[in-house]
């Protein structure tokens, strides 16, 4: 009979916490691009190296070539990109970084992605169901992302000085902050308490 009890109550603790409410995450409204400058997002591990254009890419298609930052998605959760290779068929290779933001709980990441630049001069990639477009406007890198927390907006800025005027290629090398956390086998890291 305590058996039988025991087993009652289990199912009983169980079943309550099986039909227990999920909290949903918070509806992000859309808003105008934005930048903020204070923001920061990961320190790369290894070297990146921007490489300049074969003649044959498209000079609107070479602008977004460089390290974007200084904006946040929404005004709320830090983003960046490195550009590093530009194809003449459109195709791009990047970096893709973000800061940690706790409220959607996101870890700080920086993934290697690759999109391509349209017949409309917008970079584009996807990645599960986020769809990002990016364009250069005024100078600045202007995006948008449509995904899990809903359409987003940022405005970037140039944050290397990086121009199309040399022969060899171009190399950043970021050295790693103090305490660094690891974020994956890429080799990639966060700053600490950042």
């Amino acid at each position: 009979m305590r058996i039988l009890l025991f087993v009652t109550a289990c199912v009983l603790v169980s079943g309550c916490s099986f039909f227990r409410k999920s909290e949903a995450t918070p509806p992000v409204q859309p808003v105008e691009a934005v930048a903020a400058d204070e923001c920061y997002t990961v320190d790369l591990f290894t070297e990146v190296t921007i490489e300049q254009p074969e003649q044959d890419v498209p000079q609107a298609h070479q602008q977004f070539l460089g390290e974007w930052g200084g904006g946040a998605w929404n005004d709320v959760w830090c983003h960046g990109l490195l550009i590093s290779k530009i194809y003449a068929d459109g195709r791009v290779e990047l970096v893709d970084m973000h800061a940690p933001y706790a409220p959607w709980n996101q870890p700080a990441t920086a993934f290697r992605r690759v999109g391509r630049v349209d017949a409309e001069g917008n970079l584009r990639f996807a990645y599960g169901t986020t769809r990002r477009s990016y364009r250069v406007e005024n100078g600045k890198l202007v995006g948008t992302n449509n995904g899990q927390f809903g359409n987003l907006s940022v405005e970037l800025v140039r944050q290397d000085g990086f121009a199309i005027t040399e022969t060899n290629p171009v190399r950043l090398s970021i050295i790693p902050t103090p305490n660094p956390v690891r974020l994956s086998q890429l080799g990639l890291i966060a700053k600490a308490g950042g």
